[in-house]
């Protein structure tokens, strides 16, 4: 909750005057997940599908996974394991924390 505000105004800044078409949200920093985060998420998604952006998510943990699955997140994002996300977007792999 008190880093919900903060994520959506910094991603805000970063997407500002930017164009393109795929985007990935790498949760292996994030422990927890309340329902103020999973908002943030969602407006984040939803700014993004308006544009025509494809949203992945990895790296998230066993708990995240769950919380993403019962909120409905995964219906609305691409949620792909490392090794999954990977094999997709090879290019990535020095870039990604395992």
């Amino acid at each position: 909750m008190e880093n919900s505000r903060e994520f959506y105004h910094e991603f805000e800044k970063a997407i500002e005057g930017q164009n393109f078409g795929k985007l990935t949200l790498d949760f292996v920093a994030v422990k927890f997940l309340d329902s103020s985060g999973i908002g943030a998420v969602i407006k984040a998604s939803s700014a993004l599908h308006n544009r025509g952006v494809e949203i992945f998510v990895t790296n998230l943990n066993k708990n995240l996974n769950s919380v993403f699955r019962l909120s409905g997140l995964n219906h609305i994002l691409s949620i792909l394991t490392l090794d999954e996300y990977l094999s997709k977007f090879p290019e990535f792999s020095k870039t990604l924390e395992v």
